[in-house]
């Protein structure tokens, strides 16, 4: 039996879902690469600042595209690779109730003394408390990295747009995006 079958069901849709965001920032990084090609081979000599910051722009999109790329597939394979008793632990922590500070507060027959911090708690166990912050947050962060590498070469395409071309096509360009950017922050929002 192979491990994909052992996989809980949380685990096994967070897999599947870091593996379709690693092939479709993989995809963007290709895409944006070719875009890039109409103004990086611009001579130093013939580079305006227009020019200048549509590179910028490129070149951070492209960059945080292939960030998110790498970031997707660590954590997928990451995933894959779980033993059965992880990924039962990890089911578990999906399927706990989320309680909030202020239910914690006020559970009773709890003593003040206990929750409170031990002052004594070494400097060890602060840094693994950030290193293991850290890790989960970088298990997550590859979605933001492609937002925000998207969102720049949408920047870039922009200033190319109005910098570039005539008047007409930037007005139907950015007719286009204003059209498309709603239903787009729609699918983020669900």
């Amino acid at each position: 039996m192979s491990a994909n079958h052992l996989m809980e069901p949380h685990v096994a849709s967070v897999q599947k879902g870091f593996e379709l965001l690693a092939i479709a920032a993989t995809f963007l990084s290709a895409v944006q690469a070719q875009v890039m090609t109409i103004s990086i081979n611009t001579p130093s000599e013939a580079q305006t600042t227009a020019i200048c910051l549509i590179n910028a722009f490129f070149l951070i999109g492209l960059v945080l595209d292939i960030i998110s790329a790498f970031l997707a597939f660590l954590t997928y394979r990451w995933l894959q690779r779980l033993s059965h008793e992880e990924s039962v632990y990890l089911e578990e922590v999906f399927e706990a109730p989320i309680t909030s500070l202020k239910d914690e507060e006020e559970a009773p027959g709890v003593d003040d003394a206990e929750c409170t911090t031990d002052a004594t708690k070494s400097n060890s166990s602060l840094i693994e408390g950030w290193i293991v912050s850290w890790s989960a947050l970088s298990l997550f962060i590859p979605m933001l990295f492609l937002i925000l590498g998207v969102s720049s070469m949408a920047v870039g395409i922009q200033i190319f747009i109005w910098t570039q071309q005539k008047l007409m096509v930037a007005i139907l360009v950015t007719l286009t995006y204003v059209t498309v950017i709603p239903f787009i922050i729609g699918l983020f929002i669900i």
